[in-house]
């Protein structure tokens, strides 16, 4: 039997967990994680700026025609609204509704707490060699 360590095995077990918990909440209020997500992006980056289509695309690393489908059914479900950009007509800029910016605080909360009990089993140290840890190799293998 192998008994090698597989770093990139653990690491994807446990991203896979935190994105599988995290989907779970979402769902509760008629999202996908995807959804939860590009809503998480939108509300807290749109206080600052407009929020265009390329942006989510960019930013969260997701085909354009997967972002559109996406974008398309939360704003039949009411979480979005899309809006011309007066310096631009062709391009609309992605708020989102009160019902989005609702669901999006519950979801938010949840993610807090879930981080403070994943924090509350390591000690001070601990994270911060994890944290240490994990920005390194992200570096060794960044684009």
């Amino acid at each position: 039997m192998d008994s090698e360590i597989r770093i990139g095995k653990k690491v994807g077990i446990l991203a896979k967990r935190i994105h599988r918990r995290i989907d779970k909440e979402a769902s509760k209020y008629g999202l996908t994680g995807v959804q939860a997500r590009i809503l998480g992006y939108i509300c807290y980056h749109s206080r600052n700026r407009d929020i265009l289509q390329k942006d989510i695309e960019e930013e969260l690393d997701i085909r354009r025609s997967s972002v559109t489908s996406v974008l398309q059914l939360m704003e039949k479900n009411g979480y979005i609204q899309r809006v011309s950009v007066s310096e631009d007509a062709r391009l609309k800029k992605i708020i989102s509704t009160e019902k989005g910016l609702e669901i999006q605080r519950n979801v938010y909360d949840f993610i807090v707490a879930f981080e403070k009990s994943l924090k509350e089993e390591l000690n001070e140290d601990e994270i911060h060699i994890l944290i240490s840890l994990i920005d390194r190799l992200s570096e060794k293998i960044a684009d």
